[in-house]
């Protein structure tokens, strides 16, 4: 099994060193680092250049994040893919491995298999995002229901629905959006990166924007499967309720 690791940059200096070194001390060696450049103008393409070897690069403008996502995904050869944004990074150096002997065991109807999400500022942990398939569910009904630097997702179901790049904020939502069904998401019980706080979801200022781009999904794509959506979130919660029911893979 390989991962492809994919990553957007756009002037990253200030944490991007620290993003691919997460990477590079991971147990696990079968990977690839898709980096996607938005012809960076401060000092990240002198640290893309030192790692030329290691990374699989491009140099050139984009029309933001999804689009950057999409170039990237033209290149990508692995069989899952995980998005780091360059301020993120793996939560610890057994990751891969971890993520590698659980999701073998899933059945090849599972698209996305998602785990923890630290956050915080500075390095600094200030909190965890760590959902139940069953809040997962639920959750889809406003917004996306999985951590998504948390999340990998089979390269195949990536490229088959790809990223709609006239969302600015929202084209993770709406690519799972398209792409989630009754029994295609699984929970990973491991912690999988740290997601420096204060990108453009979190965003005062692009509030109204990403509330808009949410009801748009929402209205295309997530009102018409809301009963399976409600539906599969009861299912689990009935799951979880039950003693000894394992939650995880």
């Amino acid at each position: 099994m390989k991962f492809s690791i994919i990553i957007a940059t756009r002037n990253a200096e200030a944490r991007l060193r620290r993003c691919l070194n997460s990477v590079f001390s991971q147990d696990y060696r079968n990977y690839e680092i898709v980096v996607q450049d938005c012809a960076s103008e401060d000092g990240t393409p002198a640290i893309l250049e030192e790692f030329k070897d290691r990374i699989n690069l491009r140099s050139e403008k984009d029309s933001g994040v999804y689009d950057a996502w999409n170039k990237a995904l033209d290149r990508a050869q692995g069989d899952w893919a995980i998005f780091l944004g360059a301020d993120d990074c793996f939560a610890a150096g057994d990751v891969l491995m971890q993520a590698h002997a659980r999701l073998v065991r899933l059945p090849e109807r599972t698209d996305f298999a998602y785990g923890s999400l630290l956050t915080g500022r500075d390095t600094r942990v200030g909190g965890i995002i760590d959902r139940s398939e069953a809040e997962v569910y639920r959750i889809f009904l406003s917004a996306i229901g999985f951590p998504f630097p948390a999340t990998f997702t089979r390269l195949a179901t990536l490229k088959k629905y790809a990223f709609d790049t006239s969302y600015r904020i929202a084209g993770d939502f709406d690519m799972a959006a398209r792409a989630v069904e009754r029994d295609n998401i699984a929970r990973l019980p491991l912690t999988v990166a740290y997601m420096e706080d204060g990108g453009l979801s979190t965003n005062k200022k692009l509030y109204h924007l990403s509330l808009s781009e949410r009801v748009r999904v929402i209205r295309t794509h997530i009102l018409p499967k809301a009963a399976m959506l409600l539906e599969t979130h009861l299912e689990y919660l009935g799951k979880e309720a039950m003693p000894g029911c394992p939650d995880s893979v």
